[in-house]
């Protein structure tokens, strides 16, 4: 049965408004001129028609004492959800960080690992320069001693 706005100014009734989309209530306010925030729930809009409705005599004030002890809104659902939300975007952040973390610490694991290949390949030329080095001196020797030879005893050395 669609909403009939003429029908629930003639007979206002709490049952009546509960029963009522945000859209009806927001007629409702509209037409008696309560003042609202558009992004305002349905049931603070729904508060403000009751009391106004009070406040002009047309319903009795027993009506937004039954509305007090009935809860209007989600506080604790959305504060709950909220803080689960903020559980999950904190575990996502550490697990980026422990992600992040672990990435960077595998990065310097393969910088050590480079550094020590690069030094060991520094050392095994250095020991290849120095061995060539002696055996340059050796061979020197070698022939220093073999001219010495020559010069002090020619016939031995030439045949």
């Amino acid at each position: 049965m669609p909403f009939n706005l003429d029908k629930f100014v003639t007979s206002p009734s709490v049952e009546e408004l509960d029963s009522l989309k945000k859209s009806e209530i927001v007629k409702v306010a509209k037409h008696y001129g309560i003042e609202f925030q558009p992004l305002m729930r349905k049931d603070e809009i729904k508060r403000y028609v009751l009391e106004y409705l009070v406040d002009e005599g047309v319903l009795p004030s027993t009506v937004l004492e039954t509305a007090i002890t009935v809860p209007t809104d989600n506080t604790f659902e959305l504060k709950r959800l909220e803080m689960e939300m903020n559980k999950e975007i904190r575990l996502k952040e550490m697990e980026r960080e422990r992600e992040e973390r672990e990435r960077e610490r595998k990065e310097r694991e393969m910088q050590m690992q480079k550094e020590k290949e690069e030094r060991e390949m520094q050392m095994q030329m250095q020991k290849e320069k120095e061995e060539r080095e002696m055996q340059m001196q050796r061979e020197e020797k070698a022939r220093e001693h073999e001219f010495r030879a020559r010069k002090i005893c020619p016939q031995i050395s030439g045949g």
